[in-house]
């Protein structure tokens, strides 16, 4: 039996307390400490065009063939799907934190971002959505989305951990498991 993972994080964007997040040199290392080898260059500039455009291209088209779509889509490799999920949540922070892409900064980016660019070498991904409602006067129905790695969240937002408040919506008919490289969407 293997032993539960941690949920991964965000990191903190602070710059630091010698130098203010507003400031040139605060920017600079906000940046450093976002963009670690050339290569997370070309992948923060394509999260981010996914995360503008994402709620267009999910208006435009079927939800199932939106999601075949993204699940085949060629992904940046990686040597484990942990570290490949905590390079996507570094550098997809940034584009929620601008002023025109916070209102976007909700589980369903999270995980839909995660799912679309998450190297997962043959391990078994589930894009999960449930509905929670709460029993009050006129009645409230919140949504949430995570992505599990194996049947473990990787990310979600704390109520995914309570399945007996949620029912469970199903979007796909079977997980999206790579194979190894050179199967389906990885490069």
């Amino acid at each position: 039996m293997t032993e539960p993972m941690a949920r991964i994080a965000p990191p903190s964007m602070a710059a630091s307390r010698w130098s203010p997040w507003w400031t040139p040199w605060g920017a600079a290392i906000r940046l450093a400490r976002t963009v670690r080898k050339p290569a997370d260059v070309i992948l923060l500039a394509r999260i981010g065009w996914f995360v503008l455009r994402l709620p267009d291209d999910v208006e435009r088209s079927h939800l199932g063939e939106f999601l075949d779509r993204i699940a085949t889509a060629p992904r940046p490799s990686a040597r484990t799907p942990i570290e490949s999920a905590e390079r996507i949540i570094r550098l997809r922070q940034p584009w929620l934190r601008l002023p025109g892409l916070r209102s976007r900064d909700t589980c369903y980016v999270h995980a839909l971002t995660l799912y679309r660019f998450l190297d997962a070498r043959g391990h078994d991904v589930r894009l999960h959505v449930g509905a929670e409602w709460h029993d009050k006067p006129g009645g409230v129905l919140h949504g949430h989305a995570w992505v599990t790695l194996d049947g473990q969240i990787l990310e979600g937002p704390p109520e995914a951990d309570a399945h007996d408040r949620l029912q469970l919506i199903s979007l796909t008919k079977e997980p999206r498991n790579q194979g190894a490289r050179g199967g389906p969407g990885s490069r």
